[in-house]
């Protein structure tokens, strides 16, 4: 039976002792896996490490192809994703069509900014993108193509349209228009209203006029008053109507409603489709990241060390996606965070609206409240959530979050990189400033299962979830694909997704830093594990390792190294331990510490007798010989060292234990594989 470990259950260690329960879900999904695997890739040739290459992406079911903005070279490209083991990984683009000349073409005195978003129509061979001008305070453009790259229209929307969306019945196109005061903050400055136009394709994609949906009706002193008691994040004495700054849009599944993105306000606003109404704005609340399960990394100390702090993060979601469960709407937002950073350093319009303390030596960033609304006294607040959250859309209640997943699961699997950041590889880099830096969210159905896929803009990669039940969301698999030998190599910073459903399902993901768009495999592939190691020929470990390789408990640091003499953490023991678990058809309950630290001997063998006697296992001591360094092994440890020694499970050398030696892979391999049956 196939069972989705919960990252919330396994990663989320919250405090010495806790108890660690691996849930199986239902039989169902018991004859499907799921892991991301590389299926292809197409590599633009453009690399930026301020981002802005292949942004934003978007799938087109009429010729099964991927279609892609790049801010860089101001293109719309087009990439067919049929494809062969011959091309896979050295895909082309079959158009590409330079959308600052078009737009040129028809209206020569638009000044070209950037192009910030692209979406296909749902059931038309038609693509649709956003362009926003170069003066900030200019509306931007919604611009129709066919699939071919064939210019239909251009429809001017609001002021700096960022993402822009259909509506799944195809009537309507959206767009965000963040309206940002890219100036800074003088009267005598514009600060443009933030807007969300609907422009009406019901009867076609030629001579069309967007209707730009404003905030004004929250700017009477009551309703702002009412605004700041939700917790939405004004800027003292502004007009929502001038402060809300749209980010991103979504539409529920029957069209009725759109969900908008209001990061920089920490909100989300709702509106009517079917009247063109903003009807509510509420707040998204802050997380606590005191509270069990929501531990992080705040320090910049080249260290790993994820421990609860006493401040608030404030969600403020970038991507943001709908789907229903249970006849119930939901929004899943990735809570990435951002700042105002507005105008020309040093002069009086310059806005900046964090602060940098000094906490233990380290600098951290923290939300400056002084000139805000929104807040609570006395607290501190800190940019984003490091997670991605389920919000109901009735209620706006966050449902549920993904706690510290995200820097736990990076911590384990590339310690030496943990919360990197996306233009250098620097350990530790962004622990003091949003960590892994959720960036954006898609929902994709597989059969009646439902996922959520989140990419994490810094260190990178791809987190999959089962989100079928918000009430009981399983961690499904995380793989990230840089290479981390260069600052930028291999595929860095995932800014925009698209989900593709079918018998073949797969994840589109554009990375803005590498220039690279890659297709991911969402299905496990059944094949033979092949071992290829070149460092555990003449290794005492060799077969062991071998064994939990073939099985799938343990991967190799690269396909040619498995680097059996590099230590072991407690985290890793619990993920491997739970795979045994699956392996021998049992459920794993283990008590467990708060630790990301190699593990000593001692420490390894209380792990391993506690997983033991969770499962049943009983054992006789009366037999067992003596460690000469018996004196060395603490009192709680040894009673769960003799007892492994009673089994052959793990013993000493030369009649030694060497309880606090710190334990090696190729040492654990050997005790995992004589668990497996």
């Amino acid at each position: 039976m196939t069972k989705y470990l919960s990252s919330k259950t396994l990663f989320a260690l919250s405090a010495a002792g806790a108890v660690l329960v691996a849930p199986s879900i239902q039989a169902e999904a018991a004859e499907v896996k799921y892991k991301l695997s590389v299926d292809a890739r197409y590599d633009s040739g453009v690399q930026n490490p301020d981002g802005g290459t292949t942004e934003i992406i978007a799938y087109n079911k009429h010729n099964h192809s991927v279609y892609l903005v790049n801010g860089e070279t101001k293109l719309v490209e087009a990439v067919s994703l049929t494809y062969n083991e011959t091309n896979a990984m050295k895909l082309k683009p079959f158009m590409s069509v330079n959308i600052a000349d078009l737009i040129k073409e028809q209206d020569p005195d638009f000044v070209y900014g950037d192009l910030s978003s692209i979406a296909v129509h749902p059931n038309e061979n038609v693509i649709v993108a956003a362009v926003q001008a170069d003066d900030y305070t200019k509306e931007g453009y919604a611009v129709f193509l066919t699939g071919e790259g064939k210019l239909i229209s251009l429809v001017k929307t609001g002021v700096q349209p960022d993402n822009i969306t259909f509506t799944p019945d195809g009537t309507k196109v959206l767009t965000a228009n963040e309206g940002e005061p890219r100036g800074g903050y003088s009267k005598d400055i514009i600060d443009p209203q933030g807007t969300v136009s609907v422009i009406d394709v019901s009867k076609g994609f030629e001579n069309l006029k967007a209707n730009n949906i404003t905030f004004e009706a929250f700017d009477s002193a009551e309703k702002r008053a009412d605004l700041v008691k939700k917790q939405v994040i004004l800027k003292k004495g502004s007009n929502p109507s001038v402060d809300l700054e749209p980010e991103y849009v979504v539409v529920s599944e029957d069209s009725k409603f759109a969900y908008v993105a209001l990061q920089e306000n920490n909100a989300i606003a709702k509106i009517d489709l079917t009247t063109n109404e903003a009807i509510s704005v509420d707040g998204l609340g802050f997380k606590d990241f005191s509270a069990p399960g929501n531990e992080l990394d705040l320090r910049k100390n080249k260290e790993v060390k994820l421990q609860n702090e006493d401040v608030f993060g404030i969600y403020m979601p970038d991507g943001i996606a709908t789907y229903s469960a249970n006849g119930k709407n939901y929004i899943v937002i990735a809570n990435e965070g951002d700042a105002r950073e507005w105008g020309e350093e040093d002069t009086e319009a310059f806005h900046l609206n964090e602060k940098e303390v000094e906490v233990d030596g380290n600098e951290i960033v923290f939300f400056d409240t002084t000139d805000y609304e929104g807040f609570e006294e006395g607290k501190d607040y800190i940019f984003g959530g490091r997670s991605f959250a389920i919000v109901d859309a009735d209620t706006m209640e966050v449902v549920y979050d993904s706690g510290s997943d995200f820097e736990r699961i990076t911590a384990e699997l590339f310690p030496k990189y943990f919360n990197t950041t996306n233009d250098a590889v620097k350990l530790d880099n962004r622990s003091g400033k949003k960590g892994p830096e959720p960036e954006d969210v898609k929902v994709g159905k597989i059969g009646d299962q439902v996922f959520a896929f989140v990419g994490l803009e810094r260190i990178g990669g791809i987190a999959m979830y089962n989100i079928t039940d918000p009430s009981k969301v399983d961690f499904v698999d995380y793989i990230n694909t840089r290479d981390f030998s260069e600052d930028i190599a291999g595929d860095v910073s995932p800014e925009g997704l698209a989900f593709v459903g079918g018998e073949k399902p797969m994840l589109l993901v554009g990375h803005e830093v590498s220039g690279t768009v890659t297709v991911f495999d969402l299905l496990e592939k059944y094949e033979d594990v092949k071992v290829s190691y070149n460092d555990i020929e003449k290794h005492f470990a060799k077969d062991s390792i071998i064994k939990v390789t073939k099985a799938k408990l343990f991967s190799g640091m690269s396909k040619a190294q498995f680097a059996p003499n590099e230590y072991f953490t407690e985290m890793q023991a619990l993920i491997v331990l739970d795979k045994v678990s699956e392996a021998n058809g049992k459920e794993l309950t283990i008590k467990v510490n708060n630790s990301a630290n190699p593990l000593t001997r001692e420490e390894f063998a209380q792990t391993i007798y506690n997983y033991l006697v969770s499962t049943g296992e009983t054992f006789n001591v009366d037999s067992v010989q003596q460690y000469n360094d018996d004196t060395k092994i603490s009192d709680e440890a040894k009673q769960a060292i003799y007892a492994l020694q009673s089994k052959g499970i793990m013993v000493g050398f030369d009649n030694k234990f060497d309880p606090n030696s710190l334990i090696t892979r190729g040492e654990t391999a050997v005790v995992f594989a004589s668990l497996l049956k």
